[in-house]
């Protein structure tokens, strides 16, 4: 029996319900009508920073525009991930602590 793959409405749940378990603060970044393009998925506030966390399945592609973003962040020094699995983020969170 094969395995289902998860698709980014279930990783995304998973991870905001794993934050939300240990106590630390995020959101979801909504876009629409006038917000830039390749804006990441969910923001965190940890260790002291704000993270920004772009959801994907185990096989997702990030666009041009996400691309973009990513990059402006490693310009700025600002943390940006790529989230494919629940692991995906308890290794960042418990590799700070």
């Amino acid at each position: 029996m094969s395995k289902l793959k998860p698709n980014e409405t279930d990783i995304k749940r998973t991870l905001r319900d794993y934050l939300a378990v240990k106590g630390i603060y995020n959101y979801a970044l909504l876009q629409g009508l006038g917000s830039a393009r390749g804006l990441p998925d969910r923001v965190m506030h940890f260790d002291g920073r704000v993270h920004y966390l772009e959801v994907k399945t185990p096989t997702g592609k990030l666009s041009p525009y996400q691309e973009a973003f990513r990059d402006q962040c490693s310009q700025d020094f600002i943390p940006y991930h790529v989230i494919r699995s629940l692991e995906d983020l308890q290794h960042i969170v418990e590799g700070y602590v």
